[in-house]
């Protein structure tokens, strides 16, 4: 799975609508950042029991 132009484009995109209060936007949002966590693990060969722990512990942080 590789990220392509368009989607980078999304991804710079979209945020502002989505912290616009924009459900879809905040949905779409969603997806493009776990699209780049599952990017960023297999570049970093992270198995994905190791990206469910940094998730978790991102969770944490943000409660």
């Amino acid at each position: 799975m590789a990220m392509n132009i368009t989607q980078s484009q999304e991804a710079h995109q979209i945020p502002p609508v989505a912290y616009a209060g924009d459900a879809a936007a905040q949905e779409r949002l969603t997806s493009i950042e776990a699209e780049i966590d599952v990017l960023t693990a297999q570049l970093w060969g992270l198995t994905n029991e190791e990206l469910a722990e940094i998730r978790a512990g991102l969770q944490e942080l943000r409660e």
